[in-house]
């Protein structure tokens, strides 16, 4: 008898899908009196798996000012003494942090090669290794992030299937002030509704 109930359920359950597939043959497509503000929809010109990065392209330590690109080592011949925010300048002195106790630009940068970072046995890490610099403080994030638990991977959910990219930490991070600022949240979506047999859009 119970085995009997379970194949019902089952046939209940797909038939409960089909019909759904049947009344919402388009639903990620808005009907066209429908605009974005009414309802939550995909664009169509794009891809169906989004893999736009969150602050850009990750590339290697560089100072990007006035449309132009340099390398750290243009200025700086190493660094000297313990900085603070309190000691930069120039094409610095907007840069504000707010990072827990760390505090200081040796921290992170390495005091003997500019286009690097610094790891804490003072060894280089790559300036285009931003998330590895991470690791070394952030062991559970980095370790997440590795699982895709942790961070946004784009494109294909399963990877046989399509290109999948994991984000470095500072596509997401300001690495100066990682904490994401309060954002107002959107309204939510406007539901779709029956009426006089009619499928009624964004009511």
């Amino acid at each position: 008898m119970e085995g009997r109930c379970n194949v019902v359920r089952a046939v209940l359950l797909a038939f409960s899908a089909v019909a759904l597939c049947l009344v919402f043959p388009a639903c990620s497509q808005a009907p066209v009196n429908a605009t974005t503000k009414e309802l939550y929809v995909r664009d169509p010109a794009k891809p169906l798996y989004d893999i736009e990065p969150v602050r850009g392209e990750q590339g290697p330590l560089l100072l990007h000012a006035d449309g132009q690109t340099a390398k750290c080592s243009l200025c700086h011949d190493g660094f000297e003494g313990n900085m603070t925010e309190e000691a930069l300048q120039d094409q610095h002195k907007d840069i504000k942090f707010d990072h827990g106790l760390n505090l200081r630009c040796l921290n992170c940068h390495n005091p003997k090669n500019a286009d690097t970072f610094v790891n804490h046995d003072g060894s280089a890490i790559p300036g285009d290794k931003p998330t590895l610099l991470c690791a070394k403080c952030h062991g559970p994030h980095y370790r997440e992030w590795q699982l895709g638990v942790h961070g946004r991977v784009n494109g294909y959910w399963d990877a046989k299937y399509g290109k999948q990219k994991k984000l470095d930490c500072i596509q997401c991070h300001n690495p100066h002030h990682p904490r994401f600022q309060p954002i107002v949240p959107e309204p939510t979506p406007r539901l779709t509704r029956f009426e006089k047999g009619k499928l009624i859009y964004g009511k």
